[in-house]
């Protein structure tokens, strides 16, 4: 592998656990964390509210973060 990688967000995702008569005994949730400007985003809770958040969180934060010159060029 060549190159340098760098990790600057961690997405915490929780699936929960679904009991067998469709009632959520722990709903879903999940948070991002930026690890260059230290946001935490969320928690959200729920099954729909968490597909969204997981499809666009990164992308959402990284447009708006004070700590990435690019998204700050781009707003």
């Amino acid at each position: 592998m060549t190159g340098r990688v760098e990790v600057t967000g961690a997405l915490f995702v929780d699936l929960g656990h679904q009991l067998k008569d469709g009632t959520w005994a722990r709903p879903p949730r999940a948070r991002y964390e930026c690890l260059r400007c230290h946001t935490r985003e969320g928690p959200v809770t729920g099954a729909v509210q968490v597909a969204g958040f997981v499809a666009t969180a990164r992308t959402d934060h990284r447009a708006n973060c004070p700590a990435n010159v690019q998204g700050a060029q781009a707003a």
